[in-house]
């Protein structure tokens, strides 16, 4: 037996245990999502001539709007089951439920459009930068990005991003 040879016994370390992730969402997915749609990288080239003045102009409507709506809606959220609708709806009246739930689909309908579009021309120019003004290549990212959403959407909310039955 030489000094290279090991026994078939010898006890090996064990491996470290694995975290299970998650199988629901939790408030951190839904708060990057809005922060990253909020704070994106497309005003950055604007934005960077304020300099660190735009540390600022981050973090005051991060203070004045969404720490109020968060927790505007964490005290809703945990006094009635239901969403929008059914607050304003139990708050004020029907009629105004329903408008709040009208401006919701409202703002949805016209903004997100433009963030496909915008992700089609920004991958347009790391492949080849003549692809930003080609419709057809952008109509096709758009639908494959909404149909992917879609398909995502369809699993539930078990399907939470990084979670065994997640996409």
């Amino acid at each position: 037996m030489s000094s290279l040879d090991t026994p078939a016994d010898v006890p090996r370390p064990r491996p470290a245990a694995v975290r299970p992730a998650p199988t629901t969402l939790t408030w951190v997915t839904p708060a990057l999502m809005t922060t990253a749609s909020v704070a994106s990288l497309r005003a950055a080239p604007t934005m960077a001539v304020y300099g660190l003045a735009c540390v600022f102009l981050y973090l005051v409507p991060a203070v004045v709007f969404l720490l109020p709506t968060a927790l505007v809606s964490a005290e809703l959220a945990s006094g009635w089951s239901g969403g929008v609708y059914r607050w304003v709806s139990e708050g004020l009246s029907k009629p105004l439920g329903f408008l709040a739930v009208w401006c919701q689909f409202a703002m949805t309908i016209s903004y997100y459009p433009s963030l496909p579009a915008f992700v089609a021309s920004t991958i347009a120019y790391v492949i080849d930068p003549s692809l930003a003004s080609n419709g057809l290549y952008t109509a096709i990212v758009i639908m494959v990005l909404y149909w992917t959403g879609v398909w995502v959407s369809s699993r539930g909310t078990k399907a939470s991003p990084g979670s065994p039955a997640g996409a």
